[in-house]
Order: C-alpha cells, then structure tokens, then sequence
C-alpha cells in the first residue's frame, strides 16, 4: 500500500467528530444564487430580497462543509495523491434561512471504499440551529492513486438514474443552460479568499493552472453544478408537479467547463422523486442523479 495512503487513512481513523461555527448573510446566499447563474429575470426570486417568495437555493447547504473541507484538504496534503469529489447528497429538514450566526455542523470522516487501487473517504456534515437539525449533507472524496486508471463508476450505493423506473406517463422536461466564465469567479468570494495566492480552487477559476491539471478549461465547482439544477427544477416545478427541493443525490462523472452549453433533463419517477441529467457540450454525461421535493400544494 503506498505511504501516501496510509497517511490519508490514519488521518481519517483520527478525525473523530468536529464541530464549526457556522454563519451566513444575506449577501452570501444571494452571492450562491449568482453563481448558479441566476439573475433578476429567471431567478428574480433569489437574488432580491424584497421579491415575493425570496428565498434560499436549498442546495446553498453543501457551503455548511466549507470548514471541514478546508481541515480534510490539510490534513492529507502531504500525502501528495489529488482527490476530487464523486457524489453529493443533500437532505434539508426544513427551507434553510436567509442568513444565520448561530448554527453549528458536526462533521464526521470514515472511509467508504478501500481497495488495491481505490480509496475513497465520506465526508458527512449535520447542521443545526439552536440545536435543531436544518441540514445534512455527505461528500464522497475520491483519491487518485499511483497507477489508478481514470475511468469513473457509480458509487455503491447509488443508483443508476438510466435503470430507475420513470412514472407513467412521465413528461421529460428538457433545459437548455449556457455557463458562463463569471460564475466560478463569483462562487470563489464565498471561499475566503487569501493573499498569499495558496487556492485549492485554482482549477476552477485559472485556464493555466486548469491545464497544469491536465483539464482543457477550468472545471466548474460541483457545488455550483448542483445549484444549477436547484434553480432550474424550481423554474419548472408547476410542470414537474412537485414541492420545493429537499433533497440532492448526484453522481459526477464528467467536468462541466466554463463556456460549456449544458442539456438537463429531469423525469418524475415512480417514488416521486424526479430523475435528472446534466450532459455538457461534448455530448457526455455530466452529472446523474435524483431530486427530492415535498408535495406539490
């Protein structure tokens, strides 16, 4: 086993259950909605707060890990294997606030998979305010090891929204969304930008370092991927005949590019929860998974 990945799985047997401070305005909320792509004609909702029916992109609850993120980063850097993000899921117990300075997230690290040639850690954070529980959010961390192929797979326990059964009688949705090169520099002010130029995120924002990577073009953030389908699914949710979201299970398979020209597809399925699919301008699947929604009143 490489040294750099028994590192990784000390650091995680060590990590225990961390808690941070957690606190947002309602500049940081708007700021998210923005760089999903919203503005004040498709998303007037989201982005002005005096607007009927303002509020928070429910998916605006993956920015609740940032710290933990930050700590999982550090923690493994030396081990000197690159990681990126597999899967998300998201689940809110109720519509998240506009700002907030009192919550806490409890985040808790274990490994999900460990092989010869994978190792991947989950990241599970719980949020609460006055101890009641708003969010729970889970990050699949997938580590590149010395020799690995780059070929993605499904997680274990997801399923494949291709073998998922659509409704009867389901009608397909299809949106058409163009990303623009400003989004990921928007999302990047939300990070807690730094001075001294040490990002993580420099594969999101700079086409140099993006190709240093081996990537084309930069890589949008999938935390913006996911916002992104949190805004249109509520644009269409008369057609969909769902709620509002409350929940987000997504596969990445594939980078979404600044300038990329997406098809998202969402499909109500049997167990009311609707099927989606983001496929980027090369034709390939982007990102796979489900939505979740309380009942449409």
């Amino acid at each position: 086993m490489p040294d750099g990945v028994s590192e990784i799985l000390r650091f995680a047997e060590a990590w225990g259950r961390r808690a941070y401070p957690v606190r947002w305005s309602l500049r940081d909320t708007i700021t998210y909605a923005i760089a999903t792509g919203a503005d004040g004609r498709n998303g007037r909702a989201l982005v002005w707060e005096s607007a009927p029916g303002f509020g928070t992109l429910p998916t605006f609850a993956t920015r609740f890990a940032h710290q933990a993120l930050i700590d999982l980063a550090a923690g493994t850097r030396h081990a000197g294997l690159p990681f990126f993000a597999r899967a998300s899921r998201v689940r809110l117990h109720g519509p998240l606030p506009s700002e907030c300075d009192e919550a806490r997230a409890s985040a808790a690290l274990g490994v999900k998979e460990r092989s010869a040639g994978r190792l991947v850690l989950t990241l599970d954070v719980e949020t609460r305010v006055l101890e009641e529980p708003i969010a729970h959010s889970s990050l699949d961390v997938h580590f590149r090891l010395p020799g690995e192929r780059r070929t993605r797979r499904a997680s274990p326990d997801a399923e494949d929204t291709e073998d998922a059964e659509a409704a009867d009688g389901a009608r397909t949705v299809e949106v058409a969304e163009s990303v623009r090169p400003y989004q990921a520099a928007v999302f990047r002010t939300l990070l807690g930008l730094r001075a001294d130029g040490r990002v993580q995120d420099a594969m999101h924002i700079d086409p140099v370092r993006a190709r240093e990577l081996g990537l084309p073009a930069p890589a949008l953030p999938g935390e913006i991927t996911l916002g992104i389908l949190a805004r249109l699914a509520a644009e269409n949710r008369e057609r969909l005949g769902v709620g509002g979201l409350s929940g987000v299970e997504a596969r990445y398979l594939r980078p979404v590019w600044d300038l990329d020209e997406l098809a998202i597809t969402f499909v109500p399925a049997r167990d009311g929860s609707v099927l989606t699919k983001v496929v980027n301008g090369e034709g390939r699947t982007a990102v796979a998974g489900a939505l979740h929604f309380q009942e449409a009143s």
